[in-house]
């Protein structure tokens, strides 16, 4: 509205009834939006100081009495308080929880309900009773994509700068947990680059993840054979321990289900003697807490056997394990198919169509297995998108297999894959939507294939 210049308050401003809110000044004295404005402004730069002792300024601060009222246009500085600011107020738990509630969908594998109790004490970014800067920064940056508020969206890109530099220097800080919670960061960025199709990043981040669980040793968690890293600090119970396997294997399945996106070959290759799997299936996070993991159990080669259809004595059946075993057999068929030449020599070729055999075989038999989402006892919604993703990934390897070159123009083949694009088909159709305002973005690649 325009103001009409009348004293001491403009008629716009008194006819509304909002005095107190007139911005209007005849220069002797200050409006008090303004004097609030200053007020606010002088917290923030409070704020800021008391978060960065390093860079204080001196006590005394000297400033023009007769300055003209400050730019609009906001300053880096600004944009860091506002990101500060977001989550030093009551906004954290909304965030935390707004991020928990689809963090699966992310590869997150830390406790939930610890996760949310070290965010919310009431210490510093950064402090060793909460999560470290680089884990919270990305945390938020994803729950800032899951909310969608167009108010919070414009500022994305500063969240999203923000956590890339925390992430880059999360290994240097002192924190007991740098390692894991920084493994963790990399995962939830590798997914959030590939939710907005920056492939290029999600692949550097998959990248970085695998290099830190393998240099972590996270693959060789209850190891039977090999020796614990040193790295990690031994974990202090059933459910640290428990994050590890998850931690584990929600590597592999980002790794494997992302290289067949990107048609390429995993960074992880379980064949070699120093890339060997031997941390056991992952079980429901909620039963580390019940102390169903054994204390005294040791592993070895679990994924090499389940590929080669050895059997284990943990069965994996959790919804995570599905998800990772779907995962890997559909890499598998990718990377068979992309493997035959019609150069083959007749030896070459007998051996090729027995390995097909085995694991048609394989995969047959695991989508036999998989539990209906509508038939798990007690399920969460991220149960159920996990396991909707697993039957749905499971098809599709049946599918990618049969779509290999030999078998491209036989009938037989053909049936097989519109049989399964069906399958997977009719599971889009019957899911519970209410659970899936956000799903993993591997499923769009599966959708795609499906058609």
């Amino acid at each position: 509205m325009r103001c009409d210049g009348v004293h001491p308050t403009c008629g716009q401003c008194a006819r509304a009834g909002r005095s107190e809110d007139c911005e209007y000044t005849n220069g002797q004295r200050r409006a008090r939006v303004e004097i609030l404005q200053e007020s606010i402004r002088q917290v923030e730069s409070r704020i800021y100081d008391l978060e960065h002792p390093h860079q204080q300024q001196p006590v005394v601060r000297l400033h023009q009495p007769y300055e003209p009222a400050p730019s609009r246009i906001s300053s880096p500085r600004k944009c860091w308080v506002s990101f500060t600011l977001w989550f030093s107020t009551g906004l954290t738990l909304p965030r935390i929880n707004t991020f928990l509630s689809y963090s699966s969908e992310f590869g997150f594998f830390l406790n939930g309900t610890r996760f949310r109790e070290s965010s919310l004490i009431r210490q510093p970014i950064g402090h060793h009773e909460r999560p470290t800067a680089a884990l919270l920064s990305v945390v938020y940056l994803c729950a800032l994509r899951l909310t969608q508020d167009p108010q919070l969206v414009t500022h994305e890109p500063t969240f999203l700068s923000r956590a890339l530099k925390f992430a880059s220097q999360g290994l240097s800080s002192t924190h007991p947990q740098k390692v894991l919670h920084n493994l963790q960061a990399e995962i939830l960025l590798a997914y959030y680059f590939f939710a907005c199709g920056r492939f290029v990043e999600g692949k550097y981040h998959t990248a970085t993840a695998v290099s830190l669980g393998l240099s972590s040793g996270l693959h060789l968690v209850r190891s039977s054979t090999a020796p614990s890293s040193n790295l990690l600090l031994r974990p202090q119970d059933a459910i640290e321990e428990g994050e590890r396997i998850h931690a584990c294997w929600i590597v592999i399945t980002l790794d494997m289900a992302w290289a067949v996106a990107q048609g390429e070959n995993p960074n992880l290759d379980h064949q070699q003697q120093n890339s060997a799997v031997d941390t056991p299936w992952p079980l429901e996070m909620g039963d580390y807490a019940k102390g169903l993991f054994s204390p005294t159990a040791r592993y070895s080669n679990t994924l090499h056997k389940f590929v080669n259809n050895i059997s284990t004595s943990d069965t994996g059946m959790s919804t995570i394990a599905m998800f990772s075993k779907a995962s890997i057999l559909w890499q598998r068929a990718d990377s068979f198919g992309r493997e035959w030449s019609p150069d083959l020599a007749q030896t070459q070729s007998r051996n090729f169509q027995s390995a097909f055999a085995a694991l048609d075989r394989l995969i047959d038999g695991f989508r036999a297995a998989l539990i209906p989402p509508k038939r798990i006892p007690s399920p969460t919604p991220a149960m159920t998108r996990a396991l909707v993703v697993a039957h749905s990934i499971a098809h599709i390897a049946t599918i990618q297999l049969y779509n290999s070159k030999p078998l491209q123009g036989d009938a037989n083949a053909r049936r097989k894959r519109l049989s399964a694009a069906n399958v997977v088909l009719n599971i889009i159709v019957t899911i519970p939507l209410q659970h899936f305002a956000f799903i993993n973005p591997i499923m769009g690649t599966v959708w795609l294939l499906a058609c």
